[in-house]
């Protein structure tokens, strides 16, 4: 836990340094490069919740109410960060070993209403990635979808995935 505070204090923010935004005075195209995001739920609250703090940070965020939804938009696209909602209506288990077992590299979060080292060390035993409480704290979501997109431009999602058959 203690290394995982560390790298987060020193990501934190990583990609708004690696691509600010212009200035008033700035002529040039602007940059192409946002954090791109599946939210897997059916709860209204946290997909408005989630797209209002998107919209805050520019952050492109994909709704699908179905694990079959999810991998449909993800066999067709590229979207690095997955959020799942806990309560999601298919067993949460499944919905992230499945996207875990995809050829593309993602980083799955985990909503849940209980945050705990527990549900953490099975979400890792399941190939996800990291906890987000809810209610959402808009800082926190911040601070973990910041963390994760940094680990991921970074290269390091491509040894986080299941164990090659």
């Amino acid at each position: 836990m203690f290394w995982l505070k560390l790298l987060q204090a020193t990501w934190i923010g990583l990609p708004h340094r690696r691509s600010p935004q212009p200035t008033a005075g700035d002529r040039s195209p602007p940059n192409k490069e946002s954090i791109a995001l599946l939210l897997i739920t059916q709860d209204d609250a946290l997909r408005h919740s989630l797209c209002a703090l998107g919209h805050v940070y520019r952050w492109e965020v994909i709704c699908a109410t179905t694990r079959d939804e999810a991998i449909s938009i993800l066999k067709h696209r590229q979207v690095p960060l997955v959020i799942c909602d806990e309560e999601a209506p298919e067993d949460w288990r499944k919905t992230v070993r499945t996207i875990a077992f995809l050829p593309q590299s993602t980083c799955i979060l985990l909503a849940s209403r209980a945050s705990s080292d527990a549900l953490q060390r099975e979400l890792g035993r399941h190939h996800g990635y990291n906890v987000i409480a809810k209610p959402l704290r808009f800082q926190e979501v911040a601070d973990r979808v910041s963390f994760a997109w940094a680990w991921y431009t970074s290269g390091c999602a491509s040894w986080w995935g299941p164990p090659p058959c």
